[in-house]
């Protein structure tokens, strides 16, 4: 028996000893549920041969959250690292491919329809003591109950093996199943939760019924799946991604805080927050022209939470890209960030950032395939602006008009929420210029904090060419001429004396010697803010 156990020890050890960087794990993850979609869709026969996007999107999210669950319990049962288990994880991984291949052993070419259960808190009570034995007709959990079970066991075996502790073992075993069986009872669960809190009904009165039409026969702005039939599925991803985004927060700062804080700490505020105003700019302007679309429920949240968290990963790509690209110029001034101080080593920093990059488009799908291209849209404006061969952040002017580029796709994103098939109608062309217009003048002022590094790796920005003293009087002037040109652009004279305060206002801001550099943007911001409200009232709402 000893030598059983050494050598099980050394199995372990295997397992928990291999690297794998992130990168590269999440690529695998996806090539293995991509396998698991072509033995559903191409090798057996199967009721959902044909494709369905929001369908073959929930797999992704759906393993992904299932994993990432169990991941986390192993590593706090276990008082291991997260990033310790990634191999062990990724291994597991393979178990995903495994269900329908034992459906098509026992059917001889086809597999199982295993939907989610629907049912009351009694039925699934029974279901969970009997490991799925009182299934619905027509439900049958075959491949998908033995590859329960072996996930249950197998966690139960790797506790014993490194903690030799049945107990603990015994309390892994059902701590993974019972996460299995919340995954697979997920919308249950939901609706459980949800009339808990809103009250209108008990859940002790809650049926399949009343749980699949609370996750179907809801409207979420002028969204909705690409097949109706599929609805309540493109509701659970949209509460999937926001879990998907949190959870994977958590392993990475249980894996290693220092990176967490350290990549966190490198969102700069002032950039992140424009994003997101831009974007909230943007879903006000869709009320504004399609104030019918408007529904306020919980999935209408967790869409708005999807795309911010989208945005939010996309400009954490961005920004990564362009880090990995201005090392030298951080060195000199930027040495607070990741790469100057060695917390990240080149390539891990760069890994990060195709999970963002993936990530963000994940989130986009999640709500329509158009966000997922305009996402894609910004990463390859956002490339082309800070990586070779064209680096268009060297030359001033085309760099902060690409920069308005970028920003502007971002409201756009907002705006097609409401306006759905419409699209970009009823936006008009004047709030696009203006838009572009002040971006493109304002945005220099982010220049003034590089200039010794800029200088160094040859990239002209205006304080390089004039001088930080002319070039604040040169930003400032732009930045005064913005806010002056949107009383003309948006034909609306009672914006004029606002316009002229708040631009004289953000002029000397900018031209103050008393202001630091890098504390230049935090100053201009609350006079954006507070001259936009203005034209909303003015402008809009008049």
């Amino acid at each position: 028996m000893d030598k059983v156990a050494d050598r099980m020890e050394k199995i372990a050890d295997y397992f928990l000893t291999g690297k794998i960087g992130a990168a590269g794990w999440l690529v695998v993850f996806l090539a293995i549920v991509t396998i698991r979609l072509f033995l559903d869709k191409f090798v057996a026969r199967s009721v959902f041969s044909a494709m369905h996007p929001e369908m073959d999107l929930h797999n992704y999210l759906f393993f992904g959250l299932t994993f990432l669950l169990i991941w986390l319990w192993l590593s706090l049962i276990l008082k291991i690292q997260p990033r310790k288990l990634a191999f062990l994880m990724i291994w597991a991984c393979l178990l995903i491919d495994w269900p329908p291949v034992f459906d098509l052993i026992k059917t001889g070419g086809a597999v199982f329809a295993g939907p989610y259960l629907y049912g009351s808190l009694e039925q699934l009570k029974m279901e969970y003591l009997t490991i799925f034995g009182r299934l619905p007709s027509g439900m049958v959990y075959f491949g998908t109950k033995i590859v329960f079970i072996l996930v249950s066991l197998g966690s139960g075996v790797i506790i014993r093996v490194k903690t030799r502790n049945w107990l603990k073992a015994l309390a892994g075993s059902i701590g993974a199943y019972s996460l299995l069986f919340f995954m697979a009872s997920f919308p249950s669960w939901l609706a459980f939760g949800h009339y808990f809190f809103e009250g209108s009904k008990k859940i002790t009165e809650i049926g399949a019924v009343q749980i699949f039409q609370f996750t179907s026969a809801v409207e979420v702005f002028s969204l909705k799946a690409v097949d109706f039939e599929y609805g309540h599925i493109y509701n659970l991803n949209l509460i999937y991604f926001p879990l998907i985004v949190g959870l994977s927060g958590l392993l990475f700062f249980f894996s290693d805080r220092n990176k967490f804080w350290a990549v966190l700490g490198n969102i700069r505020l002032p950039q992140c927050f424009f994003h997101e105003g831009l974007f909230l700019a943007g879903l006000g302007l869709g009320y504004w022209a399609y104030p019918d679309n408007l529904t306020v429920n919980l999935f209408s949240f967790f869409a708005i939470l999807t795309l911010i968290l989208a945005v939010i990963l996309a400009w954490k790509a961005s920004v990564i890209a362009n880090d990995l690209y201005d090392l030298a110029t951080d060195v000199i001034t930027n040495f607070n960030r990741p790469l100057p101080q060695n917390i990240f080593s080149f390539k891990e920093y760069a890994e990060l950032g195709i999970c963002f990059f993936i990530f963000s488009l994940i989130g986009g799908l999640a709500i329509n395939f158009k966000f997922a291209v305009l996402l894609l849209v910004y990463q390859i404006i956002a490339w082309f602006y800070s990586a070779p061969p064209f680096r268009f952040k060297r030359f001033p002017l085309i760099a902060t008009f690409l920069s308005s580029l970028a920003l502007l796709v971002i409201l756009f994103m907002g705006f097609l929420v409401f306006s759905g098939e419409h699209n970009l109608q009823g936006l008009s062309w004047r709030i696009i210029f203006l838009f572009m217009l002040t971006l493109t003048l304002s945005f220099p002022l982010k220049d003034f904090k590089d200039i010794e590094g800029d200088r160094k790796m040859g990239v002209w920005t205006i304080p390089i060419i004039f001088g930080e003293e002319l070039g604040r009087i040169i930003v400032g002037s732009g930045i005064f001429l913005s806010f002056v040109a949107s009383v003309f652009i948006l034909n609306e004279r009672d914006l004029f004396f606002w316009a002229a305060l708040s631009g004289a206002i953000a002029f000397l801001i900018v031209v103050s010697e008393k202001i630091k550099t890098r504390r230049l943007v935090w100053w201009i911001l609350p006079v954006i803010a507070v001259y936009g409200l203005i034209v909303v009232k003015i402008a809009l709402l008049k």
